[in-house]
């Protein structure tokens, strides 16, 4: 970081998700911070696209545990 640049306005590092923690850039912010609309599961509702749910039951296709 330079003189000139303020933590607002240096580029952004590859950071780990807080949770999948996956690193990721800006082309997929989306998959790792935005809500996904899922389903009746009370887990993961309102969680992004890169959380998976660990709940046996879990209903959801966006979230489901597939390990």
């Amino acid at each position: 970081m330079t003189m000139t640049q303020t933590p607002a306005t240096r580029p952004r590092q590859n950071l780990p998700c807080m949770l999948c923690g996956e690193r990721f850039g800006p082309e997929d912010m989306a998959r790792h911070t935005e809500p996904v609309e899922c389903g009746p599961c009370i887990t993961c509702v309102g969680k992004p696209e890169c959380f998976e749910c660990r709940l046996m039951y879990c209903v959801c296709d966006v979230h489901r545990y597939r390990g």
